[in-house]
């Protein structure tokens, strides 16, 4: 049973309680406390300490986080919410043992069907972040390391496009006054999944959404921007050159009108300079919350 102490704002868990829930250490959690300010929500004269139930939980996730990989530095700072996420990832990741083990053996028949079955169970967007994108991630870090083959690689590729071609037909159509967007990769970038993903999650979201495919030159992708009439543009990038992704995101912004956005994001962007009228999204949950901004006021540019 935990033991808790009671204060105006609620219980408090004690220290052996605390430990016991979370499954940090004593002289982890003082190491955390010492270089990271993860201070109790009270101390006793005598010295025993308190901990929020909040406390309790968010130690929970950056010991589970931190056992999956992550560095403790770069998870003190984040939101609970983030790191909750963070914590779903990893054990997305897990679950990925059967469809990895398919695709290894290129098990065409068994791979479609394992990720059908998770398509057809999960909402869209829970299918993108507990399948799609950590399958992605892990299969790109199996290719980079020599554990997958080039036709493994291409094979899980090839299955989850064409299931996420399947979930545009749920999608309802847009409407007629919906913002309109359009998501590509620069040229010589092939690895166009990231812009199928934002395609389909701005039209779960209402917008008026077109995938165009990859490797497209900047002037090809301002001419579709300005016939679709598009509020934004959207760049996907793994790989690529830091001077070329510059040039070619430099080119396309002399190229679009003045009130057209353009969203990046991707590894490949990260150390690209920034540029005006560019805004680089680190991830789904930036997207998202791009969208959102972007339909409350349409005239606000990022």
């Amino acid at each position: 049973m935990v033991r808790i102490r009671q204060r105006n704002e609620g219980a408090l868990i004690s220290l052996s309680d605390a430990l016991s829930t979370s499954g940090l250490t004593k002289l982890l959690l003082h190491a955390w406390e010492r270089r990271y300010g993860l201070t109790p929500a009270e101390r006793t004269d005598t010295g025993r300490r308190f901990y929020t139930a909040d406390q309790v939980e968010r130690m929970r996730l950056l010991k589970s986080c931190s056992d999956g990989g992550h560095r403790i530095g770069s998870l003190v700072e984040l939101p609970t919410e983030a790191l909750t996420r963070i914590e779903q990832e990893l054990k997305a990741k897990e679950s990925l043992t059967e469809i990895l083990k398919a695709m290894q053996e290129l098990d065409s028949d068994r791979l479609h069907a394992l990720l059908q079955a998770r398509a057809d169970t999960e909402d869209p967007e829970r299918f993108i972040r507990m399948t799609v994108l950590p399958l992605m991630r892990e299969v790109g870090t199996r290719w980079a390391s020599g554990r997958a083959t080039i036709a493994a690689e291409h094979l899980a590729t090839a299955k989850i496009k064409r299931i996420l071609g399947g979930l545009f037909d749920r999608c309802p159509p847009a409407a007629s006054d919906a913002l309109r967007l359009v998501a590509t990769t620069p040229e010589r970038e092939e690895h166009d999944i990231g812009a199928l993903v934002v395609t389909l999650l701005a039209r779960l979201r209402g917008w008026n959404a077109l995938f165009l495919g990859a490797s497209l030159p900047a002037d090809e992708i301002a001419d579709a921007a300005h016939r679709r009439g598009a509020r934004c543009v959207c760049l996907s990038a793994l790989n690529g050159r830091r001077a070329a992704l510059a040039r070619h995101l430099r080119d396309l912004r002399s190229e679009l009108a003045h009130g057209i956005d353009i969203w990046i994001g991707g590894p490949a962007y990260q150390a690209v300079p920034s540029v005006e009228g560019a805004s680089y999204l680190p991830d789904l949950d930036a997207f998202l919350q791009a969208l959102d901004a972007a339909q409350t006021d349409p005239a606000i540019a990022l």
